[in-house]
């Protein structure tokens, strides 16, 4: 076979332009890095050339001239190096000035990568070769960039590899840090001071300094001023003068070699030094400060409108009372300032710099304020004054309450009231739903006067609380301030609480004991039915007509039936209410009871009421064989009922199980709590003995209830036929009752740290026996789905096993003579498969039992199948051929039907134990419409369905040419393949169509859904003919025509199809064995319904997996 070789230029550019992109991302990090580096390396140099100047300023002391060198040499190096770590690097990573080129960024990444090596440099030598565009050098281009795609070129460049830079940072950092801790820090921020200021002369210190006692050297004008000074140094001198001008004067040597100098009625600024031990002091100054004072102070006073009071004016006092919300503007006069401050208690609210201070305030609160008046001498007045406010009163409220126990309802009656007027009136409810706390607050209709009387009923059902909690509730009165807002008042807080999860759980126990009484009965109901209908067939058989005692007994079957089903509509409802009452449990597996309540409200179907009702219509035609045949449908169906009766009681045995091993571990995580809160209690010397003993005699009562309810959960255990591998907590459960009476005894004689102990050992008890059951219930929860997920691949495996022997059997019934010897074989063998049949269902049922999953249509078809192959056998056995055909048709039909249904609860059961992380789990070269992906283009969509149009074509060729040979199964694949495909493409084009805003473009792909649709059902039935390629062209043709706002441009390039060249007059060998392969297959096929229904839709691509699997 000739296969030629195309290599699309555009792949081959694409696949260039993304090893491009990859080798910029990796040049980019590269300058990253560098950037990185540099940064720590400035960061580095910087520091270590500040220690160093800093210190060789401090011991040796330059003068100016060093100083300038060494400061322009730092800022010279900074320079230098910044432009060199930082901005070059910067502009390279900005792709200005030479940068790494393509061939020297391809060396760096095949010196770090070993598995890359050479070959990235080759791809580029190569596709500077490739503008000659010849296949074979693209074609190498294109194998080697595949090779490097999946590597990550940016990985060569590790940052963290810069950690090891960070010690030439670190380092002199700490040497920075080790000054300052050591107290030494003087030596570098004091040369650093200097070397800033290196155009400042600094003289010489001296061996001694002054320290000015004075808290300051202002002094008010005409004063005399004590000048108090202390000397302190290695070297003290004996005398000290005071220098004023050219005048020396001597200071009196006081204590501790202090010094004191009287300056008399100073009127204006004075300049001094200090003289002493050859040493000349800097200049100091006593400054002459004038006094400021207030002249005037004037207040204006203006109150709320609601007090209707008049204005006031209040001259020279500034101690007022207002009422809440007046505003007051107060206007003062000052001298001598040029600063001035008003603060109102701690809080400034004007100031100013002119002899004006003027403020405007509105008054809420009591109050003191202050005047401060300052001058540039730093000299401040306060005055201090108080406001005093009248306050706005408070709304009342008084009320009552009642219940109304006829309705389920609170009912209040009150009165609310206000010094001016009520604004409105409020109902609020504070209760918890799940882990957040709701504030419900209920505006109320009153008629806003200052007095009111009011009405008002509740009824706290509505809220839906959880079990135990409480609802605290309460009225709110607002009054119609209109200063602060409206104020409320609150009336008393009431408690309604709901009914304890004890009660509820009594509650739920006994419905339960009801429902499973009610399904207990309903399944004698059924069995009792079916040995009626087995009765009546013996009876049926041996007489000619039907007499009035069968008519009767047909009578009593119906009238049985319609009780069973009457029966099961009140389990379904008292199921359904128990349900609903459960929700306030907040139990782990409420959503498998409410699959359990899926399948319990689906036992009864339509076509038992249809068969019923039909056998009623005949009973008088006396019509033996119609009757006889009803009567067998019947007792299928009843059959199929009493099973999922029986599997939906056990499955309900089993989820009590779990909620009762639920509510124990509930009840055993509070009694460990509580027993570990007054174990703390106890270690307290100040708790009393008594309270210790009854909390302990209560908690004791609590796990007397926990060890019946263990008992209950061993005896439902027992119930179960897949009985749970409960542990043995006997042992366990005694010791924690000894050492929990140990604990009261201890604590009745008074022996608190005795009792502290027993209680401690009763806590590492309850511990045990909380995480053996935690492992139990852990191990079911586990285990379990993975095994029966196994079980479940397994039926699966012998499902499809089966149904290709059926295949078989059926091509080779149809290719045997009716008087052939072979016959006897061929039925030998249907009986086998019923009794492989036997197997699956047996296995299936046990299965569905533990499986709540699993829906009662699982059951219906395997009953099929075993009733089908069962009649096929006997069929056979008489060489019947047509009806044998017929059921083994049935018996395919049900097999397929089964299989998509386990595929897909397999499918679930996997995805509910994988969990991925990621929203989409396929590959990026995957072609195939995915709605967990991202959604594809049009252009995607289109390549898809061109790829798929060339698998129809050559396979229409195939059976035309020499490609027939192929068995049933692999055809089985190939042909649902193709449907999944087509379906999948269908799916992502109608989400398309359901996003695209114009109506003409809805209408055009409204026309393509219908011709794949079309197309999917003549793949499933494998009548693909010219009229599915053309109508297959036809739908590629209209996608390219198809308008979508997010339409790609793109343009597929074309591919040429090999063809099978055949010649229909020269039929060869390979040809005859197609032709027998096919029809082999045509007969499998058959027994696909043409008309599949949404949901086989949907599956068919989970049952292709099973069986590519397989």
């Amino acid at each position: 076979m000739l296969i030629k070789i195309v290599f699309l230029p555009n792949m081959v550019n694409q696949n260039k332009n993304l090893l491009f992109n990859k080798l910029n991302d990796f040049i980019k990090k590269y300058y990253q890095n560098q950037l990185i580096r540099g940064g720590i390396y400035v960061g580095s140099i910087s520091i270590i050339f500040f220690l160093l100047f800093t210190i060789i300023e401090y011991f040796t002391a330059f003068g100016v001239g060093g100083r300038t060198i060494l400061f322009w040499t730092y800022i010279l190096v900074n320079f230098v190096v910044f432009i060199t770590l930082i901005v070059i690097p910067t502009l390279k990573l900005f792709e200005i000035g030479n940068t790494l080129n393509y061939k020297e960024a391809a060396k760096i990444i095949g010196d770090h990568f070993s598995e890359v090596d050479d070959q990235l440099l080759n791809i580029l030598e190569l596709s500077e070769i490739s503008k000659q565009d010849t296949a074979l050098i693209n074609a190498s281009i294109n194998q080697k960039t595949k090779r490097v795609s999946s590597i990550n070129f940016k990985n060569a460049i590790d940052f963290s590899l810069n950690k090891k830079h960070l010690k030439w940072i670190l380092i002199p950092l700490s040497i920075i840090l080790f000054f300052f801790i050591s107290g030494q820090d003087h030596i570098l921020t004091e040369s650093s001071a200097r070397i800033i200021k290196h155009n400042t002369f600094f003289e010489p210190k001296s061996p001694f300094n002054y320290i000015i006692l004075n808290n300051s050297l202002n002094c008010i004008q005409f004063e005399d001023f004590l000048l108090k000074v202390k000397v302190k140094g290695k070297q003290i001198p004996d005398d000290i003068y005071i220098k004023l001008g050219e005048n020396s004067f001597k200071m009196t040597s006081t204590l501790n070699n202090c010094f004191e100098y009287k300056f008399t009625r100073i009127h204006s600024d004075l300049d001094f030094k200090f003289y002493g031990g050859g040493y000349l002091s800097k200049r100091y100054r006593v400054k002459a400060l004038l006094q400021p004072k207030i002249v005037d102070l004037k207040i204006n006073i203006s109150h709320p409108k609601h007090t209707n009071k008049k204005g006031e004016t209040i001259n020279n006092n500034g101690d007022i009372t207002v009422s809440e919300g007046s505003r007051v503007d107060w206007k003062i006069k000052i001298e001598n300032t040029d600063k001035s401050f008003f603060k109102l208690g701690e809080k400034l609210v004007a100031k100013t710099e002119s002899s004006q201070l003027n403020v405007n305030h509105q008054i809420y609160n009591s109050s003191k304020y202050s005047i401060i008046i300052s001058n540039p001498n730093d000299l401040i007045d306060t005055a201090s004054y108080f406001i005093k406010v009248i306050k706005d009163e408070f709304p009342e409220i008084n009320l009552t309450q009642s219940y109304d126990t006829s309705n389920n309802r609170y009912v209040f009656n009150g009165f609310i009231e206000d010094d001016y007027l009520v604004e409105k009136l409020e109902f609020i409810c504070n209760y918890s739903s799940g882990d957040s706390t709701i504030n419900s607050v209920k505006e109320l209709n009153i008629e806003r006067k200052n007095i009111e009387q009011f009405y008002y009923t509740i009824n706290f059902n509505n809220l839906n609380l959880e079990p135990g909690k409480e609802v605290k509730y309460f009225f709110r009165v607002w009054d119609n301030d209109g200063v602060n807002g409206s104020k409320y008042t609150s009336s008393q807080t009431y408690t309604h609480k709901e009914i304890s999860i004890e009660e509820l759980i009594d509650k739920k126990d006994l419905k339960n004991k009801k429902i499973k009484n009610s399904i207990n009965k309903s399944i004698s109901l059924s069995e009792n039915i079916q040995e009626k209908i087995t009765d009546l067939n013996k009876t049926i058989l041996e007489k000619k007509k039907l007499g009035w005692e069968e008519k009767e007994k047909v009578k009593e079957i119906i009238n049985n039936h319609k009780k069973l089903q009457k029966k099961i509509k009140k389990t379904q409802k008292n199921n359904s209410e128990n349900i609903k009452s459960q929700k306030k449990l907040n139990s782990e597996i409420l959503k498998k009871q409410k699959q359990l309540e899926n399948l319990i409200n689906n036992v009864l179907d339509e076509e038992m009421k249809r068969l019923l009702k039909e056998m009623e219509e005949i009973i008088n035609k006396a019509d033996k064989e119609k009757m006889k045949d009803l009567l067998e449908k019947i007792k299928e169906k009843n059959i199929d009922l009493e099973k999922e009766l029986e599997r939906d009681l056990e499955i309900f045995k089993q989820l009590e199980f779990e909620q009762k091993t639920e509510e124990t571990l509930k009840k055993i995580e509070k009694v460990k709590q509580e027993q570990e809160e007054l174990k703390k209690e106890t270690e307290q010397k100040e708790t009393k003995i008594k309270e210790l003993l009854k909390k302990q005699e209560s908690i004791n009562n609590k796990m007397e209830d926990i060890n019946q309810s263990l008992s209950e959960l061993r005896k439902k255990n027992e119930r179960l036929e897949n009985k749970r591998q409960l542990p043995e907590t006997k042992k366990t459960e005694d010791d924690i009752k000894m050492n929990m009476q140990n604990s009261q005894n201890a604590l009745e004689k008074g022996m608190k740290k005795k009792s502290a102990k027993s209680q401690k050992k009763a806590i590492d008890e309850i511990k045990k026996l909380e995480k053996q059951l935690q492992q139990m219930q852990n191990s079911s929860s586990e285990d379990a789905p993975i095994e029966d997920m196994e079980t479940l691949r397994k039926i699966l495996e012998n499902l499809i096993t089966l149904s290709f022997d059926q295949e078989d059997l059926m091509l080779q019934v149809k290719n045997t003579p009716r008087n052939s010897s072979e016959f006897i074989k061929i039925a030998q063998k249907q009986n086998k498969l019923s009794d492989d049949s036997k197997i699956i269902e047996d296995s299936l049922f046990a299965l569905s039992k533990r499986v709540v999953s699993i829906e009662s249509t699982i059951n219906k078809e395997i009953t099929s199948i075993k009733y089908n192959t069962e009649n096929a056998t006997k069929e056979l056995e008489s060489r019947s051929i047509k009806k044998a055909t017929k059921r083994q048709q049935f018996v395919m039909t049900s097999i397929n039907n089964l299989a998509l249904l386990l595929s897909e609860i397999l499918e679930q059961m996997q995805k509910q134990l994988e969990m991925p992380s990621s929203k989409c789990n396929k590959s990026r070269n995957c072609n195939k419409p995915n709605p967990n992906c991202n959604k594809p283009s049009m252009t995607e969509l289109k390549k898809a369905q061109k790829r798929l149009n060339e698998k129809l074509k050559k396979g229409k060729k195939g059976r035309e040419g020499k490609q027939g040979k192929k068995t049933g199964e692999s055809k089985s694949k190939e042909l649902l393949d193709l449907a999944k495909s087509q379906n999948q493409i269908r799916k992502q084009l109608m989400e398309m169509r359901n996003e695209s805003g114009k109506n003409g473009e809805k209408g055009k792909i409204d026309k393509i859904l219908e011709e794949m649709e079309k197309n999917e059902r003549d793949i499933v039935n494998n009548q693909i003919t010219q009229e599915t390629i053309n109508r297959q062209k036809q739908i590629l043709s209209r996608l390219l025509e198809t308008n979508i706002s997010d339409r790609e441009q793109d343009e597929d390039d074309e591919r040429e199809a090999n063809e099978w060249n055949y010649d229909a007059n020269k039929p060869n060998k390979e040809f005859l064995d197609y032709q027998k392969q096919k029809e082999a297959q045509e007969e499998l096929l058959k027994t696909t319904p043409l008309q599949l229904n949404p949901f086989y839709k949907k599956k068919v691509q989970n049952y292709f997996k099973i069986l590519i699997n397989d």
